[in-house]
């Protein structure tokens, strides 16, 4: 099997050479890679054309500004003349073990589904310790409409979803969209559409946590991530990202009504909550965190 790393790349020259090493070590499968770099000011790019030549970088001037909308353009510039069977997001800094192409393509045929997506390992580079991050709860029904299926660097989907994904994205506008997250938009994508998704229990990617990291410090248990995330809900986070997902269900289904209702105000967003409480999150501790921070937002 053929698969196309997409690879994001910005200011990453401390990792990426180790994480183009890990991708390539891939075992039982065929890989090739793909950057985007978001104009680095570092030797990024330098770097992988002195050590990886066989390696095209897409260079964005000016940048699209995330790793998200970075991800996103290169799935718009996908060439599906090209040879591949399967599509992998990957970030500059992580570490990949070798089974993780081969064991996401095993487990796609067995299960019949489009997207793939798994646990990871958290390697705190501050101690050099190692935590699973579980994302492999029970998939609910309408899980999501508030959360993402895992972190976008263990995703991987089949050339079918990324042709799907590719149109679907000529429809979508992120530009004012706070906040935006492909890793929550391709499953939405994904469940809204009634594609089949599988979350894998176990763990192909050291996912490192690090000074520079944007989001994965939040994946550290700390007080100042309880505070961020707190206020983060507290400023609207989840009606920003509702407003914007919205745009995109189909105005008949019951996922657009619980939008709808979510984003009526304070008792409608709570009687929302607690009437589908347990086909809205995953993680039963998640759940409960975010129905009692709203409860306590009055806005």
């Amino acid at each position: 099997m053929k698969f196309l790393i997409v690879l994001a790349t910005y200011n990453g020259e401390n990792y990426i050479q180790e994480q183009i090493d890990s991708i390539l070590n891939q075992k039982n499968v065929e890989v090739d890679i793909v950057v985007g770099d978001d104009n680095s000011s570092d030797n990024t790019v330098f770097i992988i054309r002195e050590n990886f030549t066989d390696i095209s970088i897409l260079q964005n001037n000016p940048g699209t500004g995330s790793a998200a909308n970075n991800f996103l353009k290169m799935i718009s510039a996908l060439d599906f003349k090209e040879d591949f069977d399967y599509v992998a997001f990957a970030d500059q800094d992580d570490i990949w073990l070798p089974d993780k192409m081969n064991a996401a393509c095993e487990l796609l045929e067995k299960s019949k589904s489009e997207l793939y997506c798994s646990n990871l390992t958290k390697w705190d580079t501050s101690n050099n310790t190692y935590t699973l991050l579980k994302k492999d709860f029970p998939q609910k029904k309408f899980d999501y409409l508030f959360e993402g299926g895992s972190a976008g660097c263990t995703y991987v989907f089949t050339r079918n979803f990324a042709k799907k994904l590719q149109q679907y994205l000529e429809k979508l506008n992120s530009k004012n969209w706070k906040g935006f997250s492909h890793d929550w938009l391709v499953y939405f994508f994904a469940r809204s559409n009634g594609y089949r998704v599988y979350i894998d229990g176990n763990s192909y990617i050291h996912y490192r946590l690090h000074q520079e990291n944007v989001h994965g410090h939040l994946n550290k248990l700390s007080w100042n991530t309880i505070k961020e995330k707190s206020s983060e809900v507290f400023n609207g986070y989840y009606q920003n990202q509702i407003s914007n997902f919205i745009l995109y269900l189909d105005k008949n289904s019951e996922a657009y009504a619980i939008y709808q209702q979510f984003l009526k105000g304070y008792f409608f967003r709570n009687r929302v909550i607690w009437k589908y409480n347990t086909q809205l999150m995953r993680d039963k501790k998640k759940f409960l965190i975010f129905a009692l921070l709203n409860l306590l937002k009055f806005k």
